[in-house]
C-alpha cells in the first residue's frame, strides 16, 4: 500500500505542475482592463466630437474662452495614454497591427493638438479684429452721419461688404471689401476719428487675411483622422480580445480534464489509505493539505504569495501538531536572513530576528552526524545532542525538537524550512519528513515564481526601453570607436616603423605582418559596421544600370503615388569602380530631394548616359578632366533654387526645409560619396523652373575588371603650419603628433577638449587648423568646434570618428567643420585632409573626404 502511494506521488506532482501551467494559461483577459479600454475608446470618440463642436462654436464666436478645447484635448490625451497599454497587452498575429494602429492614433492626436493650438492663436486674433471692426464701423458711421461727412456712406458700404465676406469668402466678396477700403481711404473722415478710421482699415485688412486661414485650419481639424484611427484600433483590439478569450476557454477545458485526473488519483490514493491504519489516514490528510496549498499557489497573485506562504506554514504546523514553523531565505552574501515567514501557536513566543539568523547558520552548516533523514535534519531531542555549536544554538532558542528542511534552487542553498517543538519532544516518521520536504518544495516553487514574476516585470520594463533605442547601431558605433582607436595606434606606429626600415630586412617583414593583422582587424570592424549600415564598402566594378534599376525600384515603393518616376538609359553596359550601396544612396537621396522640392507631386526624370570630355571642363561644383564618364542626371519640376542657395546646398547641416523635416545631411552625403568616388557634381536650377543634378563618375575600363583601388596618390607635406590635435586617448595624441611632425607640420596635442579650448582661447591666431576626435568625455569634438568657431569663425576644423558618424551624433549645426575622417587614419589620410582644408588651399570648403 505504501509502495502504491509512493508511485502515485510523482504522478500527482506532475499533475500539479500541469495544473499550474494550465491554470496560468487559462487565465481570461482582465475584465476591468477590458472595460477601461472600451471606456477609453468611448471617451476618445466623445472628446473628439466635442472638440469638433467647440471648434465650430469658437469659430462662430459663440465660445467665451478656450477651456472646452483644452478639456477635450486633455481627454483625448488621457484616452490615448490608456490605449498605449494595448501595445504590450496584445497577443498573437494582431500585436504588430495593434502597435502600428496605436502609433498612428497617437500621431493623429498629436497633429490635431498642434492644429488646435494654431486655431486658438488665429481665432483669438480674428475674433478680436471682428469685434473691433463692428464697434468701430458703427461708431464712425454714426459720427460721420452726424457731421454730414461723405465718408459715412463709404463706412456703411465697408461694413456691409465685410458682413457679406464673413458669410461668403469668395474672391468677389473679398474684392468688394478691398474696394470699400480703397474708397474710404480717398475720403476724409471726421478729424476727431481719423485714427479710428486708420485702425478700422487695418483690422479690416487683417480680417481679409486671417478669416480664410482660420477656415483652412478648421477644415483640417474636422478632417483629422482621429476617429477613423480609433475605430480601426477598436476593431483590432476586439479581435485580439476574442482570440485571448478563446485560448483561455481551451485551456480551461484542458485544466478541467487535468483536474479530473488529479481528483481521480487522489481519490484512489484516499481509498488505498483508508484501508490502512489511522496514521495512513492522517498522512492522506497531510497530503491533501499539501495539494490544497499547492493549488492555492497556482493562481495566487505574486503580491499575495508571501501571505500564502505564512498561511501554508500555519496549516502545516497545525495538522502536524507542531508549535512553530518558519521559512528563512538567505541574503545575497548567505550570512543572514533576507526574508522570513513565521508562524507560532498561541502561547508560543514568535521567532526573533537574532534567533532566525542563528538557526539559519545552524541549518546550512550542520555538522552533527546521524541527524540527516530524507535529505532533511531532524533532532527529536535537542537535549540528547552531543555538546556542540548546533546544540547550544537550539538550546538558546528554547527548542526541544527541531526539524529543518534545506531549500535549494539551481544547485545552491537559498534558505530553510524549520519546525519547532517548544513544549515537549516529538519524533517524526520518515513519511512525515518526506511530506515536510514536499512542502518545502512547494514553498520554494512559490517563492521562485514570485521572484521570476518580479524578474519578468523588470525584463519587460527593460524591453520596452530597449525597443525605443537603436541598439544595433549604437553598439556597432561604440565597438568601432574603441577598436578603431586601438587600431589607429597599431597601424599608425606600424606605418611609421615601416618608413624607417629597409624593405629587405627581417624586421620590416615582421612589422609588415603587424600592419597586415591590423588591416584584417579593420575588416572585422567593417563587417560589424556593415551589419549596422555604417560601413564603408570596398571599391569594385559596379554596373550602373543594375544599380539604378534597384534604386528606382526602392524609390517607387517608398515615394508617394503622386510622384512619377521616368528612367532614360542610353549607357546600358556602363560600369564604374565604386561601392554599389553608396552609389544607390546617391540616387535615393537625389530623387527624394527632388520629390520634396515638388511637395510630393510631379515628375522626376532619371537619366544615365555616357559622356566623353575632350577638354577640361569646369562645372558648378568641380572640374572634369579629360576622359570618359558616366553621367547620372536627376531632374525635377519643383520650386528651383537661386544662385546663393546652389552655392550652399552641399554644406553639412544646410537645409531650406522647415524645422523637423530635414537635417541638411542628404545632399552633403551625396557630395561626400561622389567626391569619394572621384566624381564631380553639376547643379543647374532657377527659381520656379525646377532643378537638375548631374553626377559625373569616371567609367571603368575593361582592364579594371578586378581593380579595387586607384593608384596611391602623392602624399603632400606641410610647411610648418601649426595643427591643434585633440584626442581623449593620450597614446593617439602622441602618435598623431609624430605623424604630423613627419609630414612637416608643427603639432600641438591635448587629450581633453577643455585643455584644448583653454589653449585656443589664449591665442586663437596661433593655430592654422584643428584636428579633433568626435567622441570624447566632457566635451565632444562637435561641441569643441562650435566653441572655437565663436572665437575664430575662419579656423578650419576636421573631425575624426572611430565608428559613430558625427552628423548623426550632432543635431545642431557646427559651423566651421570642414571634413569628417574615419579612424584608423594613415599618414596619407591626414596629409590629404590637411592639404585640402588648410587656409592656403583653394578647396577649403569641401564637405568631406
Amino acid at each position: 500500500m505504501m509502495r502504491t502511494a509512493s508511485r502515485l506521488i510523482p504522478v500527482i506532482a506532475g499533475l500539479l505542475l500541469a495544473l499550474t501551467w494550465l491554470l496560468v494559461r487559462s487565465a481570461t483577459p482582465d475584465p476591468a482592463t477590458h472595460d477601461r479600454t472600451l471606456e477609453a475608446f468611448r471617451m476618445l470618440l466623445l472628446n473628439n466630437a466635442a472638440l469638433h463642436r467647440d471648434i465650430l462654436r469658437a469659430r462662430a464666436g459663440m465660445l467665451r474662452n478656450y477651456d472646452p478645447l483644452v478639456r477635450s484635448i486633455n481627454g483625448l490625451r488621457a484616452a490615448t495614454n490608456t490605449l498605449r497599454a494595448l501595445e504590450m497587452a496584445a497577443n498573437g498575429e494582431t500585436s504588430t497591427a495593434i502597435a502600428r494602429e496605436v502609433q498612428s492614433l497617437v500621431a493623429a492626436v498629436d497633429a490635431q493638438e498642434a492644429l488646435v493650438d494654431t486655431f486658438k492663436r488665429n481665432n483669438a486674433l480674428l475674433q478680436n479684429s471682428l469685434s473691433y471692426f463692428n464697434h468701430a464701423s458703427h461708431q464712425l458711421g454714426m459720427l460721420a452721419s452726424a457731421e454730414g461727412n461723405p465718408s459715412a456712406e463709404a463706412i456703411g458700404a465697408l461694413a456691409n461688404g465685410m458682413l457679406r465676406f464673413t458669410g461668403d469668402r469668395s474672391p468677389q466678396a473679398a474684392a468688394d471689401v478691398v474696394a470699400a477700403l480703397d474708397r474710404l481711404a480717398t475720403l476724409m473722415p471726421p478729424r476727431a476719428s481719423r485714427n479710428d478710421a486708420i485702425a478700422l482699415e487695418a483690422h479690416a485688412r487683417l480680417i481679409l487675411t486671417a478669416l480664410p486661414d482660420s477656415d483652412a485650419v478648421v477644415g483640417r481639424l474636422l478632417a483629422a483622422p482621429v476617429s477613423e484611427r480609433a475605430r480601426a484600433l477598436h476593431d483590432l483590439y476586439l479581435d485580439n480580445h476574442a482570440q485571448a478569450a478563446a485560448r483561455a476557454g481551451l485551456f480551461r477545458l484542458l485544466l478541467y480534464c487535468a483536474a479530473v485526473v488529479l481528483v481521480a488519483s487522489l481519490g484512489y490514493l484516499f481509498y488505498r489509505l483508508h484501508l490502512g491504519a489511522r496514521a495512513l489516514r492522517e498522512r492522506l490528510a497531510f497530503e491533501n493539505l499539501l495539494a490544497e496549498i499547492s493549488t492555492r499557489f497556482i493562481n495566487l497573485p505574486p503580491e499575495r504569495i508571501a501571505h500564502g506562504v505564512e498561511d501554508g506554514l500555519a496549516r502545516l504546523a497545525e495538522v502536524a501538531g507542531l508549535d512553530r514553523a518558519y521559512m528563512l531565505l538567505c541574503d545575497a552574501a548567505g550570512t543572514g536572513v533576507q526574508t522570513a515567514h513565521r508562524w507560532s501557536r498561541d502561547g508560543v513566543a514568535a521567532l526573533s530576528a537574532d534567533a532566525g539568523n542563528a538557526l539559519l547558520q545552524a541549518g546550512l552548516q550542520w555538522q552533527l552526524a546521524g541527524q540527516e533523514r530524507q535529505g532533511c535534519i531532524h533532532a527529536p531531542s535537542v537535549a540528547a545532542l552531543p555538546a556542540s555549536r548546533e546544540r547550544a544554538t537550539l538550546m538558546a532558542c528554547a527548542i526541544r525538537s527541531w526539524t529543518c528542511v534545506p531549500l535549494g534552487r539551481a544547485g545552491s542553498r537559498i534558505g530553510l524550512l524549520g519546525f519547532d517543538m517548544m513544549r515537549d519532544e516529538r519524533r517524526l516518521g520518515d513519511d512525515d519528513i518526506a511530506l515536510l520536504r514536499t512542502a518545502g518544495e512547494i514553498f520554494t516553487n512559490a517563492i521562485d515564481r514570485e521572484r521570476r514574476e518580479a524578474e519578468r516585470a523588470a525584463l519587460e520594463t527593460r524591453l520596452r526601453q530597449a525597443q525605443r533605442l537603436e541598439a544595433v547601431g549604437t553598439l556597432a558605433g561604440g565597438i568601432a570607436h574603441n577598436f578603431n582607436n586601438i587600431l589607429s595606434a597599431i597601424l599608425g606606429y606600424a606605418e611609421m616603423a615601416l618608413a624607417g626600415l629597409s624593405s629587405d630586412s627581417r624586421t620590416f617583414r615582421h612589422v609588415q605582418e603587424v600592419r597586415n593583422a591590423g588591416e584584417r582587424a579593420r575588416d572585422v570592424i567593417d563587417q560589424i559596421l556593415t551589419f549596422s549600415r555604417r560601413a564603408e564598402r570596398r571599391r569594385q566594378r559596379v554596373s550602373m544600370r543594375a544599380m539604378l534599376d534597384e534604386a528606382i525600384g526602392l524609390l517607387r515603393a517608398s515615394l508617394p503615388a503622386t510622384i512619377e518616376m521616368r528612367l532614360h538609359v542610353t549607357a546600358g553596359d556602363g560600369a564604374v569602380l565604386g561601392d554599389s550601396a553608396q552609389l544607390q544612396q546617391v540616387v535615393i537621396n537625389l530623387c527624394t530631394n527632388a520629390a520634396h522640392a515638388m511637395d510630393g507631386r510631379g515628375i522626376v526624370d532619371v537619366a544615365l548616359d555616357s559622356v566623353i570630355v575632350d577638354d577640361a571642363t569646369t562645372l558648378s561644383h568641380g572640374a572634369l578632366a579629360r576622359g570618359r564618364y558616366l553621367r547620372l542626371q536627376v531632374q525635377d519640376s519643383g520650386r528651383g533654387m537661386d544662385p546663393a542657395t546652389i552655392e550652399r546646398i552641399f554644406e553639412p547641416f544646410f537645409t531650406t526645409k522647415p524645422v523637423g523635416r530635414g537635417t541638411g545631411l542628404g545632399l552633403a552625403s551625396v557630395h561626400g560619396i561622389v567626391v569619394d568616388h572621384g566624381g564631380v557634381l553639376d547643379v543647374r536650377s532657377r527659381p520656379h523652373a525646377g532643378s537638375t543634378f548631374a553626377v559625373y563618375i569616371a567609367a571603368a575600363d575593361p582592364a579594371d575588371m578586378h581593380a579595387t583601388d586607384a593608384q596611391t596618390p602623392t602624399v603632400p607635406t606641410g610647411h610648418g603650419e601649426t595643427i591643434l590635435l585633440v584626442d581623449d586617448e593620450a597614446p593617439l595624441v602622441a602618435l598623431g603628433e609624430e605623424m604630423l611632425a613627419a609630414l612637416g607640420y608643427e603639432p600641438v596635442g591635448f587629450d581633453s577638449g577643455s585643455a584644448a579650448m583653454a589653449a585656443f582661447s589664449a591665442d586663437p591666431q596661433r593655430f592654422d587648423l584643428v584636428l579633433a576626435d568626435e567622441v570624447m568625455p566632457a566635451m565632444t569634438g562637435s561641441e569643441l568646434a562650435i566653441a572655437m568657431h565663436r572665437l575664430r569663425p575662419d579656423i578650419p576644423f576636421i573631425l575624426m570618428s572611430g565608428g559613430i558618424n558625427p552628423p548623426e551624433a550632432v543635431r545642431s549645426q557646427a559651423a566651421g567643420i570642414r571634413a569628417f575622417l574615419k579612424k584608423p587614419l594613415s599618414s596619407s589620410d591626414i596629409a590629404q585632409a590637411l592639404a585640402r582644408h588648410l587656409p592656403a588651399c583653394d578647396s577649403r570648403t569641401d564637405a568631406a573626404i
